[in-house]
């Protein structure tokens, strides 16, 4: 798994790619654990690149929406592919978080 974060005004893009499996979840886990810093964080999950998901990735995505709103700060998630998006729909996580099908989409809406 890759994860690589750039800041783009006041709001940190994580995008991620490869598998969200039990192997990649705790590197996934542990990125976050040092984004959500400070107070509010806004954080934009790009999951354009993540192609497969196993329960312990469902587990780690969950993990960071708790920490985050935790941190009273704001997420959304974008560009979630198809199979992972039914994955997200079938388990309930999907209302949890705000899912925008691009990355500007997001972007908006992080700002407001």
């Amino acid at each position: 798994m890759q994860i690589d974060d750039e800041p783009v005004g006041d709001v940190c893009v994580v995008t991620a790619q490869g598998r969200l499996d039990g192997t990649t979840s705790p590197i996934f886990s542990q990125r976050f654990e040092k984004l959500i810093t400070g107070d509010r964080p806004k954080l934009l999950i790009d999951l354009s690149g993540i192609d497969f998901v196993t329960s312990a990735g469902l587990r780690a995505v969950l993990g960071v929406v708790k920490k985050v709103k935790a941190a009273n700060g704001l997420l959304a998630v974008c560009g979630v592919r198809p199979p992972v998006r039914e994955i997200l729909d079938i388990t309930g996580i999907t209302p949890t978080m705000q899912i925008y099908p691009v990355r500007s989409d997001g972007l908006i809406a992080l700002a407001k």
